[in-house]
Parts: structure tokens; sequence; C-alpha cells
């Protein structure tokens, strides 16, 4: 087995999945909404923050975690906003499933 073909398969098979699918239709209609989509960039930017505070070991400011839960309060109200967070949201959780599973398999003969 090639491990690059096996791979390119892997692409393939993530390019035809829902979650590949509905963000790929959610984007270009984000795009098309300026205020929605520097909403949605702001929000991510903020979120990332946190996460990698979290993943440092801090506590994350609970003004920042306000603002953040806040901005993602506004970003429901507005359809074009929210249907992209979804489907982003639904496409990250898949994406880390699979890197845990590879991560499991790299690490069984790194341990």
């Amino acid at each position: 087995m090639n491990v690059y073909d096996a791979m390119n398969k892997l692409c393939q098979g993530i390019k035809e999945t829902h979650e590949y699918k509905m963000l790929a239709e959610a984007k270009p209609k984000l795009a098309a909404d300026k205020s929605a989509d520097d909403m949605v960039k702001d929000f991510l930017k903020q979120k990332q923050e946190i996460e990698i505070a979290q993943y440092q070991g801090q506590k994350p400011d609970d003004a920042k975690v306000k603002k953040m839960q806040d901005l993602y309060n506004v970003l429901q109200l507005n359809p074009v906003a929210s249907n992209y967070l979804q489907a982003y949201i639904r496409f990250q959780m898949m994406i880390t499933d699979l890197s845990k599973t590879l991560g499991d398999t790299i690490k069984e003969v790194l341990d």
C-alpha cells in the first residue's frame, strides 16, 4: 500500500463529505456579506486565542470569553454568518476526529 495514494483518497473522501460540501457552499455566501464576514473572522480569531491559552494551561480572561460569547450571539442573528459557523464547526469536528486517529496511530510507534 502506498501511503501517498491513500492520503490522496482520503483527501478526495473529505471533499465528498456532507461537512465539506456545506462549508464550501457557505463560504462564498459569507464572503458576499462583508459585515458578516468581518465579524466571523473576528469571532474565529478570538476563539483561537482562547483555545491557545487553554492549550498552554492558562485560564482564559473572563472578559475575552464574554466578548466572544456576545459576538457569537450576534452572529447567530445573521443567517449567513450562522450557517457558515455551523458548517465550519462541523467540518472542524470531523477534521479533529481524523487528526486524532492519525495521531493515535503515530503515537503507537513513537511511545
